[in-house]
């Protein structure tokens, strides 16, 4: 079983790259922000305009349930931080981690285009500001369970980025 986590700041091209790399594998694409957005639960909807996080137990169980008599799989989204790191080794089974990286100004503008309520600027700025502060625990914890963070760069186009990824792979 193989669980493909992307891994970088929000407007990365983590789900534009994930759900190619789903397709090209034959498996699912697993988004948490994605079954977020979706939710018809208006708590959900109220928090998705801030820039807080969503309690790691409700992602996890969340992440779990979709992740559900599923083998190999793309999931992205998640972890954000330390204890979802080491929820991700120890309950999902993750086995490679993809980091794309883009500039901060660019992942700010590529979140604007979005159109999104939760990637005003500066609910944008706080978000890659969280990415920014965890990162290093995320990583640490892979690294302490054998797991490389290999990293991307996630700029070009859609093609020539995924090509790097299929490369990491």
């Amino acid at each position: 079983m193989r669980r493909i986590v992307l891994f970088g700041m929000p407007g990365s091209g983590k789900s534009t790259q994930g759900q190619k790399l789903a397709a090209d594998l034959g498996c699912p694409w697993v988004s948490t922000g994605e079954i977020l957005r979706k939710s018809k639960e208006s708590w959900v909807q109220e928090k998705l305009k801030t820039s807080e996080l969503f309690d790691d137990h409700i992602v996890l169980k969340l992440l779990k349930d979709a992740l559900s008599g599923v083998g190999d799989a793309v999931i992205d989204g998640f972890p954000r931080n330390r204890a979802q790191a080491q929820m991700a080794i120890d309950e999902i089974g993750v086995t490679d981690v993809i980091e794309l990286t883009v500039p901060e100004e660019q992942v700010i503008a590529r979140m604007a285009e979005r159109g999104r309520e939760q990637d005003q600027e500066s609910i944008a700025k706080q978000r890659v500001e969280d990415y920014k502060s965890n990162r290093r625990d995320v990583e640490e914890i892979f690294w302490q369970h054998g797991i490389e963070m290999k990293r991307v760069d996630g700029v070009g186009t859609i093609e020539e980025v995924y090509k790097r990824v299929k490369e990491a792979l």
